[in-house]
C-alpha cells in the first residue's frame, strides 16, 4: 500500500546521519528519559539521541508513525538509522510501504514480533532498499493510543542476532506514549512556526509600517516596512536598549508615554493615540498608537501596535480603478488632471482639446460618483493598497501614452 497521499516526503537538514524526518517537519527535541533540557545544546543532541537510545535496547533501525487528531489527519513518519534513504523520496516511499504492511498485520493488537525475512517485497523494494533492509532480520512492530494521539513504530534487529526477549518487547512498548508526547509538542512547534512563517512573508507585502511593541517600546514584531523606516532614520530610530523612539526629541516622549499606556491599558479598555512624526527635512508622517491583547483574553498578553502613515498619494493600482469602469483613457486623463493646476492645463498635457478633457471629467466624476475636484482626489487618494509594488501596476498619468 502506498503512503504517497498520507505524508509528504520531503526531507529535514539535519547534522546527523541517524535521525531524520520522513516529512517537513522541525527536528523534534526527543530525549528519552530526560525530556527536561532546552537550549542549543539541547537541540544539538537530538539528531542521535533515538538512535543511540534504541540501540541500548537492542534496536538497530526503526520506523515510527504519529498520527494526529481528528482522526488521524495528520501523519507525520520518522526513519531512524535508514541513512541512505535521506534524500532519496522513493526509497522512504517504499520504507514507509512496507512499514504500512507490516501493520497491517497488527490488527487491534497492541505488539507483533516478526522476522523480517518473512515479509513479502515487491520488486521495486528490492532494487531500491533491498542493500538497507538486507542487514536487518527480527524485528517488532507497536502500536498505541495516547492523549488522542495514535503512534506506531516498527523496531529493526541486525540479521544474525536472536529475537527480542519479552524484556525487550515491554520496554519498545513503554516507549510509544514517550514519543507519541514529544513528537506531538514537536509537530506543533514545527506547524506554529510554519504559521508564523507565513504571516510575516505576508505583512512584508505591506507597505504600511506596522510593529508590535512592549509597553517599554521593544518591538516583538516589525515587518519590513518598519525595518526600512528604522534603517532610514528618518522619523523613527531604535535606541541603545533597543526600544523605539521618535528622532524628534519633543515628540519621543509622548510617543513613548502612549505606548506604554497601549501596552498596559486594563481588559475592556481600547487605547488609541496619533502622534505626528516630524523629520528634519520638514516632511511628517502619522503614528497610530493601539493597544491589543491575546485573543485567550490573558491579561498578561497585552502589547501596543504601532503604524505609521505617509500622506495621501494619487497613485491608485491601476487594477482598482479599472473595476471603478475607468477606461485606459480616463485612467490617463485623470492622472495628469489630479496633478494638473487647471482643467486647461490637464487638456494640455494629455494632448486634448479642453472640450474633449470636460467631456472625460464628466464621465470620470459620473462612474465615481463625485462631483468635485477634493472629492475626486479623496477618492483616489483613499484607493492606494498599502502593498509593495509587484511589477503589475503602475500609478496612473505616468505619462507612457498619450490621452
Amino acid at each position: 500500500m502506498s503512503t504517497k497521499s498520507q505524508c509528504s516526503l520531503t526531507f529535514a537538514e539535519t547534522n546527523d546521519d541517524s535521525f531524520h524526518p520522513a516529512n517537513d517537519v522541525r527536528e523534534l527535541d526527543v530525549r528519552p528519559p530526560d525530556l527536561s533540557r532546552t537550549g542549543v545544546e539541547a537541540q544539538s543532541s537530538t539528531h542521535r539521541v533515538w538512535h543511540d537510545y534504541l540501540v541500548q535496547l537492542g534496536v538497530h533501525a526503526a520506523i515510527m508513525n504519529l498520527s494526529l487528531p481528528p482522526a488521524g489527519s495528520q501523519r507525520h513518519a520518522y526513519l531512524v538509522g535508514f541513512e541512505s534513504a535521506r534524500h532519496d523520496a522513493a526509497a522512504t516511499e517504499q520504507l514507509l510501504a512496507l512499514a504500512e504492511r507490516i501493520w497491517s498485520r497488527l490488527g487491534s493488537d497492541p505488539i507483533l514480533q516478526f522476522d523480517l525475512s518473512n515479509v513479502a517485497h515487491d520488486d521495486t523494494e528490492t532494487n531500491l532498499i533491498a542493500h538497507m533492509l538486507h542487514r536487518l532480520g527480527h524485528g517488532v512492530a507497536a502500536q498505541a493510543h495516547h492523549n488522542g494521539v495514535t503512534v506506531r513504530a516498527i523496531y529493526f534487529r541486525k540479521k544474525g542476532l536472536h529475537p527480542p526477549r519479552q524484556h525487550d518487547v515491554s520496554s519498545l512498548k513503554l516507549i510509544l506514549p514517550l514519543f507519541a508526547e514529544s513528537a506531538a509538542g514537536g509537530v506543533q512547534l514545527a506547524l506554529q512556526s510554519q504559521r508564523s512563517a507565513m504571516l510575516e512573508a505576508m505583512f512584508d507585502r505591506v507597505s504600511l509600517s506596522m510593529a508590535v511593541l512592549t509597553a517599554d517600546a521593544k518591538p516583538l514584531f516589525m515587518n519590513s516596512a518598519a525595518k526600512a523606516m528604522l534603517e532610514e532614520r528618518k522619523w523613527l530610530i531604535r535606541k541603545a536598549d533597543g526600544s523605539v523612539s521618535s528622532t524628534n526629541s519633543k515628540q519621543s516622549k509622548k510617543l513613548r508615554e502612549s505606548i506604554c499606556a497601549a501596552a498596559t491599558a486594563d481588559a475592556g479598555i481600547v487605547s488609541e493615540h496619533v502622534h505626528r512624526l516630524d523629520s528634519s527635512s520638514g516632511e511628517f508622517r502619522l503614528a497610530y498608537v493601539l493597544s491589543a491583547r491575546s485573543r485567550s483574553g490573558d491579561t498578561t498578553m497585552r502589547c501596543a501596535l504601532l503604524f505609521v502613515l505617509a500622506p495621501g498619494k494619487m497613485d491608485a493600482p491601476t487594477q482598482l480603478l479599472e473595476a471603478l469602469g475607468l477606461l485606459p483613457s480616463e485612467q490617463r486623463f485623470l492622472g495628469h488632471f489630479l496633478k494638473s493646476s487647471s482643467l486647461g492645463n490637464a487638456a494640455m498635457d494629455c494632448g486634448l482639446s479642453e472640450e474633449t478633457a470636460r467631456t472625460y471629467l464628466k464621465r470620470v466624476r459620473a462612474k465615481l460618483g463625485v462631483h468635485r475636484q477634493m472629492e475626486l482626489a479623496g477618492l483616489i487618494s483613499g484607493l492606494v493598497l498599502p502593498l509593495h509594488g509587484g511589477g503589475g501596476t503602475r500609478a496612473i498619468g505616468d505619462g507612457r501614452h498619450d490621452c
